[in-house]
C-alpha cells in the first residue's frame, strides 16, 4: 500500500505543507488539514484516503474563503452563502463551511442587523424601510427583520429626521404646498413610515418670502402660458394655464391675481 515518505512546509507559505506519496509529490494542504488527519510520514494512505483528504481540503479552502470575505464587514449567512456559490462551491462544500462559520461564531444574523441598524440610523439619512429592504436582500430571517425595523423606528432620533426634513426643504423652491408635498415624497423614498413623516412636517415652516413667491409665479405663468399659446386660444388657454400654475401648488387666488397684472384676460 502507498505511503508518504514525506511532508514538508511549503517555502512561501508557512501553514501549507506538501505531502509526497511513494517520494512523488501527490498535494499540498493546508495546516488544520494536516491536523485533522493527524497525518505523518510513514502512513500507509489508500485511494479513499486521499479523496478524503482531498474533500477535506476543498473545504477548508471554502472555508478560508468565508473568513476573507467576512474580513471585510460582518456578512449574513445568505450573503456567505451566495458568495461561495458564485465561487463554484458544491453546495455540500458550502454547507459545511457556513456550519464552521455558524460553529466558531463567525456569523450571527441578529448580531449582524444590530450593527447595521448601528450604522445606518448613525452614519445615513435613511429610514426603516429602506433599512427592512436591506435585510431582505441579505437574506436575514422574517422574524428577526421585523424586530429589527420596530427596534430601529424606537432608536433614530426624532429630530435627526426633522433635521433631514429641513435640510430637503431648504433646497426646494415654490409654494409652499409644493415644497411640502416634495418633503413628504423624498422621506418616502428615504424610507420613512407615513406616521413619522406626518408628526415630521409639523415640526417645519414652509412659509417662504412673499416676493420671492410671486416673482416665481410670474416667471411659470409667462413659461406655462408660452406653452399652451401655441396650441390653445381665449378661454381654454386661461384654463389651461390656470390648471397648470394649480398643479405646480400656487393659490388659485393668486393665480388670478397675477393673470390681471399681465394683462392676460379670461374670455
Amino acid at each position: 500500500m502507498p505511503n508518504i515518505t514525506k511532508i514538508e512546509v511549503q517555502k512561501n507559505h508557512t501553514e501549507r505543507f506538501n505531502i509526497y506519496i511513494d517520494e512523488q509529490f501527490a498535494m499540498g494542504i493546508s495546516i488544520d488539514t494536516l491536523v485533522h488527519f493527524n497525518l505523518k510520514k510513514g502512513d500507509c494512505i489508500d485511494k479513499s484516503k486521499i479523496q478524503e483528504i482531498e474533500l477535506k481540503e476543498y473545504e477548508q479552502h471554502a472555508i478560508n474563503e468565508a473568513i476573507q470575505f467576512l474580513s471585510y464587514r460582518k456578512r449574513s449567512g445568505h450573503e456567505i452563502e451566495h458568495h461561495l456559490e458564485q465561487k463554484g462551491y458544491a453546495s455540500t462544500v458550502i454547507s459545511s463551511a457556513l456550519h464552521y462559520c455558524d460553529k466558531h461564531q463567525l456569523i450571527d444574523d441578529n448580531d449582524y442587523a444590530e450593527s447595521l441598524k448601528n450604522t445606518m440610523i448613525h452614519t445615513t439619512d435613511k429610514g426603516p424601510e429602506i433599512y427592512r429592504q436591506k435585510l431582505v436582500k441579505a437574506g436575514i430571517d422574517k422574524q428577526i427583520i421585523e424586530k429589527a425595523v420596530q427596534s430601529y423606528v424606537v432608536e433614530q432620533p426624532f429630530q435627526q429626521i426633522v433635521k433631514v426634513a429641513r435640510k430637503i426643504a431648504n433646497q426646494k423652491k415654490g409654494p409652499a404646498v409644493k415644497v411640502k408635498q416634495k418633503v413628504y415624497q423624498a422621506l418616502l423614498q428615504k424610507g420613512y413610515h407615513f406616521e413619522t413623516i406626518e408628526s415630521v412636517i409639523q415640526e417645519l415652516d414652509f412659509n417662504q418670502d412673499p416676493e420671492f413667491v410671486d416673482n416665481l409665479l410670474q416667471r411659470d405663468l409667462e413659461k406655462v402660458y408660452n406653452k399652451y399659446q401655441k396650441k390653445f386660444d381665449g378661454f381654454q388657454l386661461i384654463q389651461k394655464t390656470t390648471d397648470a400654475l394649480l398643479r405646480k401648488g400656487y393659490a388659485f387666488d393668486d393665480i388670478k391675481r397675477k393673470l390681471a397684472e399681465s394683462g392676460i384676460e379670461d374670455e
